[in-house]
């Protein structure tokens, strides 16, 4: 195994896996630090050795727009100078190095990274507690319960490349780690990924028959333990329109209200928004985030730095439909990051959403590379 390789294996495992994160969580800081710092360092390595052959450019200017704008709007919000030098260097380091290390990624590859990832998940449930408590919802190595959706989401959409033997056992292990993170944004996105998935094959349908089955049985064993899941509980009676007070539970803290807590700042200052930070749940309107990507950057850089990032978006859709039928899992993948997005305000520093973004990004782009070779050979 040549050392590039390692190197690369190294990094996916370091950013796909959050173990920067998950270290500091469960275990210090002093160990959190180098693995984090050893990520970049990596990453640089890896170019060194391997060179550049391209750039996820419009991230390079939505991330220029964004750090630049937000802190100049306004520094009542923003970290000391330091701080916030190291948080703008990550993300490029991520975006610009983190290219080539996506580029060089199979689809194989990291499906077998977000499968051991989601398996965490499962070793949260008798393993480890998440020290916050999160009332019967498990996250793995990503802490929160809908970052892990995520993970579980993505991994969902690439087992449409994995062998046709392996397929349903991968898509159902994901399906019932996503289920037991209890994570809304996992279900939404699970079920529109099953949807468009019939767009391949008629066959896919039978996939939300055995989600289905999985949460039944779910709700089925919690009625034997003798601490019942409140989740389950809470999922159980609104399906069933049983009791209120537990159906609500699940209601509680609804995005849309998050949301419209920023409303009024985004009013105030729509052009270049409030400043760096002013929407992370300690600016405007503490002591919740936004939680949500979108008004997130328009709330702290303004409106042209999010019409750059939609603009970018929809070219990616666009790109991902004309491909479909070749490159399936890309379009998956893609609505269920966009959906994420809709529910999380740290995308700027969390790794592992921007590397899934870039390989998206890669890929799009080897199709395109692809279709216009086979144009050029049937044209001669």
């Amino acid at each position: 195994m040549n050392i590039s390789l390692v190197i690369k294996y190294c990094i996916l495992a370091l950013i796909l896996w959050y173990l920067p994160g998950f270290s500091l969580f469960y275990f210090e800081s002093s160990l959190s630090s180098p693995l984090s710092y050893l990520s970049y360092i990596l990453i640089l390595i890896f170019i060194i050795i391997n060179g550049k052959s391209g750039n996820c450019t419009p991230m390079l200017i939505v991330g220029a727009c964004y750090f630049l704008i937000s802190s100049l709007a306004n520094q009542a919000y923003m970290p000391d100078f330091k701080t916030f030098v190291i948080i703008v260097f990550k993300y490029f380091i991520i975006i610009w190095g983190g290219y080539e290390v996506m580029k060089k990624t199979s689809s194989n590859e990291m499906g077998i990274f977000m499968l051991i990832g989601a398996l965490s998940i499962l070793a949260n449930t008798f393993l480890f507690e998440n020290p916050k408590g999160d009332n019967g919802r498990y996250s793995g190595f990503y802490i929160d319960p809908n970052n892990a959706g995520l993970i579980c989401s993505i991994g969902f959409a690439l087992s449409f490349v994995f062998r046709k033997s392996l397929r349903i056992i991968s898509k159902t292990t994901f399906t019932l780690l996503g289920i037991l993170t209890f994570s809304r944004t996992f279900i939404v996105s699970w079920l529109l990924l099953n949807i468009v998935s019939i767009k391949l094959d008629i066959k896919n349908a039978k996939m939300i028959g055995i989600g289905f089955f999985l949460l039944s049985s779910l709700l089925i064993y919690n009625e034997f333990l003798p601490n019942k899941n409140v989740r389950l509980e809470q999922l159980g009676a609104m399906i069933s329109g049983g009791d209120s007070s537990s159906s609500k539970g699940l209601q509680k803290d609804s995005r849309l209200d998050t949301w419209s807590r920023y409303f009024d700042a985004l009013q105030d200052k729509p052009f270049f928004g409030n400043g760096y930070l002013a929407f992370g749940g300690n600016g405007v309107a503490p002591p919740v985030g936004v939680h949500n990507t979108y008004l997130m950057i328009m709330g702290e850089s303004g409106i042209f730095t999010l019409l750059i990032f939609i603009c970018y978006i929809i070219w990616l859709g666009i790109k991902c439909i004309k491909h479909f039928q070749e490159i399936p899992h890309v379009l998956m993948m893609l609505i269920a990051l966009f959906l994420f997005l809709m529910t999380n305000h740290n995308f700027f520093t969390t790794d592992y959403s921007l590397l899934i973004l870039v390989w998206i990004h890669t890929q799009v782009e080897k199709q395109e590379k692809d279709l216009t070779i086979n144009l050029q050979t049937n044209a001669v």
